[in-house]
């Protein structure tokens, strides 16, 4: 299926009225004005109406039904998420505190049943102690952008987030600025670390090392299932290779190093020891638990 999209992000402008709770509605009834009149003047400056009124006449259909799957606010940013009742089509906008949308994705879906269906035999816990944000979770790519990766399908990603913000500070923060910088990161179930590696620098907030996507990161074995954790600040992985960890396990530090580019915990289970060779599983996590983009998540006590 041809995938379909308007993404982009773009400094935000003067607000309007339109009610974003409902925006696929708006553009099923051809409310294409009303939805232009609400991008920022720059991101006018790249779409026109014309072009809005084209793709939603492609995309949109007269019977169709979205639901809002997400909504938060975060860092001065408003996002919701919307999919239709077959789960095929996907609509996610990013807006400011005025109202004003900088943020546009109208994305047609592909799942993936196979293994979507099919979770890890064993029972996982949530790889930290406090409350946490899940910053990337679900089953579609504007859930979890790692959704259309098979190697991290179904990884995590987790931030700390106080009065919907993740940093203390103002522009240019430094890493102990952000409330998870420095938290501590759990074993989610007993196993054997078979990988680590603890001495790649942090990153300087905003930036992001693609040379080593993972950072410091540990692998551990759980019976021929192997838990990925990444990005730990530089040097505070206190486990090694060999060693037996236990459930709840202090293992390491929560860190910005690697593909990151403010601190965060990367969590998945894969069926083999490997970021980028396995293929990610989707995890039973203990209690029922499942983590949605959106969602705030208390970690063991």
């Amino acid at each position: 299926m041809q995938d379909t999209s308007l993404n982009t992000r773009l400094d935000p402008g003067p607000g309007s009225t339109l009610e974003m709770k409902h925006l696929p509605q708006a553009l099923i009834d051809m409310q294409y004005k009303a939805v232009y009149e609400q991008l920022s003047a720059e991101f006018q400056q790249s779409v026109s109406e014309q072009e809005i009124k084209k793709l939603s006449q492609s995309f949109f259909q007269p019977n169709d039904v979205f639901s809002l799957q997400a909504e938060y606010s975060l860092n001065g940013l408003i996002e919701y998420v919307w999919t239709d009742s077959q789960e095929n089509k996907g609509v996610s906008a990013v807006l400011d505190e005025d109202n004003t949308i900088w943020g546009l994705q109208i994305v047609n879906l592909t799942a993936h049943p196979e293994s979507d269906d099919t979770f890890t035999k064993q029972e996982y816990s949530l790889p930290f102690k406090e409350e946490w944000f899940t910053y990337w979770g679900g089953r579609n790519v504007l859930l979890n952008y790692h959704y259309a990766y098979e190697s991290q399908r179904y990884a995590y990603d987790f931030f700390i987030a106080k009065e919907n913000r993740t940093f203390a500070a103002e522009a240019d923060a430094a890493n102990g600025s952000y409330y998870a910088f420095g938290q501590e990161v759990i074993a989610p179930a007993d196993g054997v670390v078979v990988q680590v590696v603890n001495d790649v620098a942090d990153n300087k907030p905003g930036t992001a090392d693609e040379t080593q996507p993972a950072g410091n990161y540990i692998i551990i074995d759980h019976d021929g299932e192997y838990s990925i954790l990444a990005h730990f600040m530089e040097g505070s992985i206190l486990v090694k290779q060999g060693q037996q960890v236990k459930r709840g396990e202090t293992i390491g530090l929560c860190g910005n190093s690697g593909n990151s580019s403010e601190p965060h915990i990367h969590f998945q289970v894969s069926d083999q020891p490997s970021l980028e060779q396995g293929k990610s599983l989707r995890i039973q996590f203990k209690d029922g638990v499942d983590p949605i983009k959106g969602q705030f998540l208390q970690g063991e006590p």
